[in-house]
């Protein structure tokens, strides 16, 4: 259940001067969409070709086959400044009847334009770019990422898929991701660097409440791409638990001794004599008191450091690779 779409494969296209496009590129997308489907060198469809299809020093273009249906059909020069052809539908021609071939290929287990693959490497992917953040855009874009016509669709995707705030376009937004990228413009992939992966709070179902009170740098916690969370945190004092300071103070008691004549002689312990003196009785008063925990007021010095305490886990890390 294969097919090809007629005088595409095998077919030669020439430049404004009579001479061969080479590497003129053919884009093949669901009809009607911007959506890129798989290409098969073979009418089994059990191997893939390169998205999108090249032409060879010729100017040639490879066969190729599809699966039953129609699809988008665009064709570009090799660094996507001039659009040869757009058709929104045209229909693959060839077998549609009979079983699928044995052995081939689950178009869900190719990846997509957009998806993200995680490696425990450094460096690049042939296919992918990555998400840290870089740029990436036509060849005269000047991307830091990449500058290449195979941007499009993901420029496409991440354009419509992400906020500005998530994926920025270089001189701002236009009208449309085609606009933007007509008009060379740049635009960031999804920043990564440092990152661990999570799952949305809702995914589809009712938001599971998760995420709550955790830090939200950037977005929401339903919302895709966005950041939560903080490597480090420094405990505030709403945080620390309930604790008492206990105090080590034992008072058994102890007596004011008051005079009154001051005047009289010291008795031999100390104290105040007590006797007559013209007509005057003098002597001494005393009250006993013990402390108690309503008239003690007790300062401690602070034992802590102020600093802040680790929150990450034991990760492994890689790169995450985005589909081109």
């Amino acid at each position: 259940m294969a097919g090809s779409i007629f005088g595409l494969g095998m077919s030669q296209r020439v430049d404004l001067n009579g001479k061969p496009a080479v590497g003129w590129l053919l884009y093949i997308y669901a009809a009607n969409s911007s959506t890129p489907v798989n290409i098969f060198q073979d009418v089994a469809l059990t191997v893939p070709a390169t998205w999108p299809l090249s032409a060879d020093a010729n100017g040639m273009m490879p066969p190729f086959w599809l699966a039953d249906g129609s699809y988008r059909v665009r064709g570009t020069t090799e660094d996507g400044s001039v659009t040869y052809f757009d058709i929104p539908s045209v229909l693959a021609l060839g077998a549609s009847s009979g079983a699928a071939p044995s052995g081939g290929v689950d178009p869900n287990a190719i990846f997509q334009t957009g998806d993200v693959l995680w490696l425990d490497v450094q460096g690049t992917r042939p296919g992918f770019v990555r998400d840290n953040g870089r740029t990436i855009g036509s060849a005269t874009s000047g991307a830091a990422e990449r500058a290449n016509a195979d941007c499009q669709n993901l420029f496409t995707f991440l354009w419509t898929n992400f906020p500005d705030t998530m994926c920025p376009v270089g001189g701002g937004r236009g009208a449309s991701a085609n606009a933007d990228w007509s008009a060379n413009k740049q635009i960031a992939t999804p920043d990564k660097r440092g990152y661990i992966a999570g799952g949305l709070d809702d995914m589809g179902n009712s938001a599971a409440g998760r995420w709550n009170s955790v830090p939200v740098v950037n977005g929401g916690v339903t919302t895709p791409g966005s950041v939560l969370g903080e490597p480090l945190h420094s405990i505030i004092t709403s945080e620390m638990p309930a604790h008492n300071h206990t105090a080590n103070v034992t008072d058994p008691g102890h007596t004011h001794t008051i005079s009154s004549n001051i005047g009289q002689p010291l008795s031999s312990t100390g104290g105040f004599q007590s006797g007559t003196a013209g007509g005057v009785t003098y002597g001494t008063a005393t009250h006993t008191a013990a402390l108690n925990a309503s008239n003690i007021s007790v300062s401690t010095a602070s034992v802590g450091g102020n600093g802040s305490h680790n929150n990450v886990q034991k990760t492994v890390l890689g790169t995450f690779f985005r589909k081109l």
